[in-house]
């Protein structure tokens, strides 16, 4: 069963202000919402019975005792707290409860909002691709380092750097099947989406990966990618549940690419393999 919690809190900012209300209410107090009826939930919340009712069917639930179920059974198993600032002094096992839990939730997530047909697509485009150019900055930049470092080693022309007058320079002159990959998760950082321009008009295949939105960047490329939107914890300094939820995407799409490329792709995977054997051999030898 899904966690019902983390469903309410991923929801929140999209919902009216009624729903809103009510689903802060449930997030505050889970536990004490099982003893409330829809009635008295409203009143708590400061909204309408006919709002509670909204919010379930919102949430993708029958009513609100079927919410009450599932907030019966989740609710003792997961608690917000675990997806709150780190604590002082908090143990181990603690912080490994956590990121254990953000990681299972937030990858079923991802693994819902992740067309099979947009996957398929871009793996095609990849294929018949001369050269592939990726573009991110901060956390989206390891996410096309990451992607570079996979396909360079099955004998695709990758090119990732954050320089975008460099990028847009050897687009200009790159064939017109060539394609560009945005990747950013928020969708709007202003150098990515001139650069998703830029490729457009140069007649480039064009994809894009970002969080489950209606960003910018999702609208402009012909090929979007999506993870789920992930609610980072306060305390940001690594961009967690973002970043794994990308490169997640990365690894479904690369191991999809693989199967259908079974043989040419362990080949390559064989060639990259021994080339660095024999080059660690070398500096041995010197």
């Amino acid at each position: 069963m899904e966690n019902i919690l983390f469903t309410i809190k991923e929801k929140l900012p999209t919902l009216p202000v009624s729903e809103q209300k009510i689903a802060a209410c449930i997030l505050a107090a889970p536990q004490e919402v099982l003893n409330l009826s829809a009635a008295e939930l409203a009143e708590k919340a400061d909204s309408s019975a006919a709002a509670v009712i909204r919010l379930c069917h919102s949430l993708g639930v029958k009513g609100f005792i079927h919410l009450k179920v599932q907030l019966s059974a989740m609710s003792k198993e997961f608690h917000l707290e675990k997806k709150t600032d780190i604590l002082p002094a908090e143990s181990l096992s603690s912080l490994k409860q956590k990121l254990f839990t953000d990681a299972v939730f937030n990858f079923e997530k991802t693994n819902q909002v992740l067309q099979e047909a947009e996957v398929k697509k871009v793996a095609a485009a990849i294929e018949v691709a001369p050269v592939l150019f990726l573009y991110g900055i901060g956390a989206s930049a390891l996410v096309g380092a990451d992607l570079q470092q996979k396909f360079s080693r099955l004998g695709k022309m990758v090119v990732c750097t954050s320089d975008q007058h460099d990028l847009a320079t050897m687009m200009a002159v790159a064939p017109a099947s060539a394609l560009y990959w945005g990747i950013s998760n928020s969708g709007e950082t202003k150098e990515g989406l001139h650069l998703m321009k830029l490729a457009q008009k140069l007649g480039m295949t064009t994809v894009s990966l970002t969080k489950n939105t209606a960003n910018s960047l999702r609208q402009l490329a012909a090929i979007p990618l999506c993870v789920a939107q992930a609610q980072e914890v306060p305390l940001r300094s690594g961009a967690t549940t973002t970043l794994l939820n990308l490169l997640y995407a990365v690894d479904i799409l690369f191991y999809y690419y693989l199967a259908q490329h079974y043989e040419p792709s362990l080949a390559g995977l064989e060639q990259s393999k021994e080339a660095i054997a024999q080059f660690i051999q070398l500096q041995q030898e010197n």
